[in-house]
C-alpha cells in the first residue's frame, strides 16, 4: 500500500509540474558596417585608420568571421591616406566590400541614370581592394530602394544586369546617431554624458533584436536570418566590444551575409506596396497594414542637444 501511495504521488506531481519550455533557437545574425571609410565626425586625436583598426579588433575578438563593409568611394578622395587605410585594413582582416554609392548618393534624390551611374562610379575603388574577390553586394544609401515600382523596377533591371545582390537589413537602430554627441562630449571631457551614450546605445540595441523578432513572427511566423546595419565611426571604437557582448548574451548567432539572405524572404518585389523607406521587416508591416511593435522614443533631439 505504502508502494502504490509513494506512485501515485510522484504520479501526481509529475501531472502538476511547470511544463520544461523548449529553448529559443539562436537568433542569426549577419553584420554589416556601412560608410567606409570615412563616416561622422573624430573625437579628438583619433584618425580614421585607427577607428578602423579598433572596430577590427571588437569583431575578431567576438569570433565573427564576416562583415561586409560597404563603401563610398568618395571619401578616398576626402581624406585621402588615412581614408585608404581603413580600406586596406579591412581587406587584411579578411574582411569583404561592397557598394554603398560613390558617394551615399540617394536614390530618392536622383533618378535612375544617375543613381545608376553613382553605382558604376563606386566600383573601381571596389575592383583595386577586392582583386578577384567578388563585391557584388549594394548596400542603399539611407535604405531608400525607390519611391515608386516604377522606379524599384528599373533600378532592380540594373542590378540585374551588372551581377549585383542587394544587401537587406532587418535590424537597425540607427548607431550613427550618437557619432557626433560622442565627439563633443569627447572635446569636452564630459565622461558623464559618454556614460548617457553608452546606456542609451545598448538599450536601443537590445530593443532592436526584441523588435526584429516581433516582426519576423507577424509577418512570417518564425523568426528569420536577420541583417543588422551598423556604421563604422568613433562611438563604434567604444561600443562594439559591448554591443558584440549583449547579443552573445541574448542567443545570436553571426552568421555571413550570404547565409542569411538566401532565406526566402529576401527575394527581390518591386511591387510590393512601399514608398521604399524603412528596413525589409518595415516595408513589409508597412505593405501588410500591421501594425508595428511598441519602440522607445527616437533620442535624436536629446542627442542633438547634448555636449553644446
Amino acid at each position: 500500500m505504502r508502494l502504490k501511495r509513494l506512485l501515485a504521488l510522484v504520479a501526481g506531481l509529475m501531472l502538476t509540474a511547470p511544463p520544461v519550455l523548449a529553448q529559443q533557437a539562436p537568433m542569426q545574425v549577419a553584420l554589416t558596417m556601412d560608410d567606409l571609410p570615412v563616416h561622422g565626425p573624430l573625437p579628438p586625436g583619433m584618425t580614421r585608420a585607427e577607428v578602423a583598426n579598433r572596430v577590427l579588433a571588437a569583431f575578431k575578438g567576438a569570433g565573427v568571421a564576416e562583415v561586409y563593409g560597404f563603401v563610398n568611394a568618395k571619401g578616398l578622395a576626402d581624406e585621402g591616406d588615412d581614408a585608404a587605410q581603413v580600406l586596406a585594413l579591412w581587406r587584411q582582416a579578411g574582411y569583404p566590400l561592397g557598394n554603398h554609392v560613390y558617394a551615399h548618393d540617394d536614390l530618392h534624390g536622383h533618378d535612375v541614370a544617375a543613381f545608376t551611374a553613382a553605382v558604376t562610379a563606386d566600383e573601381a575603388a571596389l575592383k583595386h581592394y577586392m582583386g578577384d574577390a567578388d563585391w557584388h553586394w549594394l548596400r542603399f544609401p539611407y535604405l531608400h530602394i525607390g519611391e515608386t515600382p516604377e522606379k524599384r523596377r528599373e533600378v532592380a533591371a540594373f542590378l540585374k544586369d551588372h551581377g549585383y545582390r542587394v544587401a537587406e537589413v532587418t535590424l537597425s537602430f540607427n548607431d550613427y546617431i550618437y557619432n557626433p554627441a560622442y565627439a563633443r562630449c569627447m572635446a569636452k571631457g564630459d565622461q558623464a554624458a559618454v556614460a548617457q551614450l553608452r546606456r542609451n546605445y545598448l538599450d536601443r540595441a537590445a530593443e532592436s533584436l526584441t523588435i526584429g523578432r516581433q516582426q519576423a513572427q507577424a509577418l512570417y511566423g518564425r523568426d528569420v536570418p536577420h541583417v543588422m546595419l551598423l556604421h563604422i565611426g568613433g562611438f563604434e571604437t567604444v561600443m562594439l566590444p559591448e554591443l558584440l557582448s549583449l547579443m552573445k548574451a541574448k542567443g545570436v548567432a553571426f552568421v555571413p551575409l550570404a547565409k542569411a539572405e538566401a532565406d526566402p524572404i529576401y527575394v527581390p518585389n518591386p511591387d510590393t506596396p512601399s514608398n521604399g523607406t524603412g528596413s525589409l521587416l518595415d516595408r513589409e508591416m508597412t505593405a501588410r497594414n500591421l501594425p508595428q511593435p511598441m519602440h522607445s522614443a527616437d533620442p535624436s533631439t536629446w542627442l542633438d542637444g547634448l555636449c553644446r
